[in-house]
């Protein structure tokens, strides 16, 4: 098994828009890139991403804590930290367990 790129994004963003918007390498590239960019941007400003179908990312921000150094048991500060969390959709949940979506959500409304 592979992994999905930025150059699988840009593949599929040459396949599928033809139709409608067609695009060269360069134009596709530039599509991902921003799209990228653009999440990142949403995140870094604190605000989460939703992608319908796949899940939502969003930032957790992690307090500052106490901890000791394993070797020589001196407390030491560990300074706030803030990570993205991936939370998977319903229909992400259902294809990896090869069900339906209605299946994944009976019994959660």
């Amino acid at each position: 098994m592979g992994k999905f790129t930025r150059e699988n994004l840009i593949g599929i963003l040459r396949s599928e828009l033809p139709r409608a918007m067609p695009l060269d390498i360069h134009q596709a590239r530039e599509l991902a890139a921003r799209i990228v960019v653009a999440m990142a941007a949403a995140l870094a400003s604190g605000d989460g991403v939703e992608l319908r179908g796949l899940g939502s990312l969003e930032v957790k921000t992690h307090p500052e804590r106490r901890a000791r150094v394993p070797r020589t048991g001196e407390p030491v500060t560990v300074p706030p930290r803030r990570r993205v969390v991936f939370h998977p959709g319903i229909e992400l949940k259902a294809a990896l367990r090869g069900t339906t979506p209605e299946a994944e959500n009976n019994g959660k409304d």
